[in-house]
């Protein structure tokens, strides 16, 4: 009996040993999973979606913003440290100063939780802005995401308002960050169309592009560290030695909180056509990459640019022949020339889907009634009767239309200031002369009294004498 108890009492202690654990906040992508179905594709049926293992996800067109795919793409979600896109993003548009030598503060070192991922940095010790823009990004430190704060805004109350702040005007609407690295607060929060925007704006940056495809980088000696840190990316998609490396991906960030579950957000580029993939509450850091690579094979697979005016002419094309007399009419029945010199951007693109017939694509013409900054109009493109793009008709000839448009916006010319200043000074002076005129007619009136005044006296006075002289004899 009391050998069948201390197997029992072994088999628990076993038990106990070997059963994950999960550090709340902690920052990383290597915690254990539940068994659950993989991602699904479907190489036989490419125009299919695959089946993803994530609850919210979203493929994002970096060059236009147009959505390809989307799942639950506007639920609130947590985004761990896939925050620090946004942290970089705020700090770099600030013009942080990269050889700048800063000090780690207590609250830097000590406000994240110790088990959460960090580079060992200690309070007092000395690094260069680089080095905590780069660990931030590519090892994830938590505690450097703290000082990018500190050093942008004084401390990370003012810095989230920085964030919300840029969110808002990205046109975020379903996130509000409390933290610069993405440590679990209720009140920090996103959604996957959010975090899609967020890095589309981060991407036209090459200094993030830089940081953010970065596969190691390493922290020299410090004032207080003897030895150098290597750091490693966290994303597993651009490393070329693990089983997870995709060739197109070009960067991107990881995250994990138990409560967050896994998170990714990354890019590529093929064909031309770069893409952002955001993933969102996956549970396995593994399905995080799997769903991502599906995603991108059935977006490359379905989706490519189409450039609708690549041999588009005015001359040529059918729609704009009755047109030719309205635009002369409309705009330029003064000039001398005959026709004016239409232009359209034959490098322009539409997104579309391989499905979709581009020869069933409509182009109609619309020409304004008065030019606009040398915009006489636009061609917009029809599919099925909705409106799928639009692109300005402009000019390269000089437009009299155009030209009293932009002198408009542009204000009085130089010369027709100083006409005015001149009609200023003109009617000044006329003043000047009238009021002369006026002062001299008035003075002379006045002379005129005086001299009568005194002729007057001069004869009353002679009388007075003349009477004296009577009554004295």
């Amino acid at each position: 009996m009391k050998k069948m108890l201390a197997v029992f009492l072994a088999l628990i202690l076993t038990f106990t040993f070997v059963t994950p654990t999960y550090a709340t906040g902690a920052i990383g992508d290597e915690e254990a999973t539940t068994e659950h179905p993989e991602t699904t594709e479907y190489p036989d049926n490419p125009s299919r979606p695959p089946d993803l293992v994530c609850n919210a996800a979203i493929v994002m067109d970096a060059g236009t913003g147009q959505i390809l795919y989307e799942k639950n793409a506007y639920d609130k979600k947590y985004p761990a440290s896939i925050t620090k896109i946004l942290t970089i993003l705020v700090a770099l548009e600030h013009g942080v100063n990269f050889d700048e030598t800063i000090s780690m503060s207590e609250n830097a070192i000590w406000g994240i939780e110790r088990d959460s991922t960090n580079i060992g940095l200690d309070v007092g010790e000395k690094v260069t802005v680089r080095d905590i823009m780069y660990a931030t990004l590519v090892e994830s430190a938590n505690e450097c995401a703290y000082a990018v704060a500190e050093l942008v805004a004084g401390n990370i109350e003012s810095f989230a308002d920085l964030m919300n702040k840029r969110a808002e005007e990205l046109g975020c609407q379903s996130t509000h960050f409390v933290t610069p690295n993405g440590l679990h607060d209720d009140n920090h929060y996103t959604c996957a169309y959010d975090m899609a925007l967020i890095t589309r704006q981060a991407l036209k940056n090459d200094t993030f592009r830089e940081i953010a495809g970065t596969l190691s980088y390493t922290v020299p000696k410090t004032n207080l560290a003897d030895e150098t840190r290597p750091l490693l990316n966290g994303n597993r998609m651009i490393n070329p030695a693990e089983p997870y490396y995709y060739q197109y991906c070009k960067g991107g960030k990881t995250g994990y909180t138990t409560k967050a579950n896994n998170t990714l957000v990354t890019y590529a580029q093929k064909d031309g056509l770069e893409l952002i993939c955001v993933i969102l509450d996956c549970d396995g850091w593994k399905y995080s990459y799997s769903d991502t690579r599906a995603l991108y094979n059935y977006c490359y697979n379905n989706y490519s640019y189409f450039y609708p005016l690549s041999d588009f002419s005015f001359e040529s094309d059918e729609e704009s022949t009755t047109d030719k007399n309205t635009i002369l009419e409309n705009f330029y029945s003064s000039m001398s020339h005959e026709m004016v010199d239409l232009v359209v951007d034959k490098s322009y693109s539409l997104l579309l889907n391989k499905s979709v017939d581009t020869t069933k694509i409509e182009k109609v013409i619309n020409l304004y009634d008065t030019a606009q900054d040398n915009v006489l109009g636009e061609i917009n493109f029809i599919y099925n009767g909705e409106q799928i793009g639009t692109t300005p008709i402009t000019s390269t000839t000089p437009l009299l239309s155009s030209q009293m448009t932009q002198d408009e916006k542009d204000g009085p010319s130089i010369w027709s200031k100083i006409g005015k200043v001149l009609l200023y000074i003109l009617l000044i002076l006329l003043g000047l002369v009238l009021l002369l005129i006026f002062y001299i007619g008035l003075a002379a009136i006045i002379r005129k009294f005086r001299r009568n005044n005194r002729r007057r006296g001069y004869r009353r006075r002679r009388r007075r004498r003349k009477d004296d002289d009577y009554y004295y004899f």
